[in-house]
């Protein structure tokens, strides 16, 4: 279960070049702003010189009003993004879990 769980984070970033509509003049993804997503990223990104943090509860109250099926569709469409965006999948994967969201089952 937890190796078919996507990041939120890294389906959003997905979710912003394959079907992001504007509303608003913010592009939202699967429910959500990309701007509300934002603080998600350093807990799915590594880097040679900082290692990854906790999510912040501003991306964990985020991930929990987003269609976290949604953005596991796109992920699964679009998995070469991840590395686009410098997204971590292990740490995309684990991030709900990290959140706390024991009500989403997984991808």
């Amino acid at each position: 279960m937890e190796l078919m769980k996507i990041t939120v984070m890294a389906i959003a970033m997905l979710a912003l070049l394959a079907s992001a509509s504007v509303v608003r003049g913010s592009i939202q993804i699967c429910n959500v702003s990309e701007d509300d997503l934002m603080p998600c990223m350093p807990a799915v990104t590594r880097s040679n010189v900082q290692p990854p943090v906790q999510p912040v509860q501003a991306c964990c109250t985020v991930l929990s009003t987003a269609n976290l099926s949604c953005f596991c569709e796109l992920g699964n469409k679009y998995p070469s993004l991840l590395r686009m965006f410098r997204i971590d999948p292990v740490l995309a994967r684990d991030l709900p879990g990290e959140c706390k969201l024991n009500s989403f089952p997984g991808c």
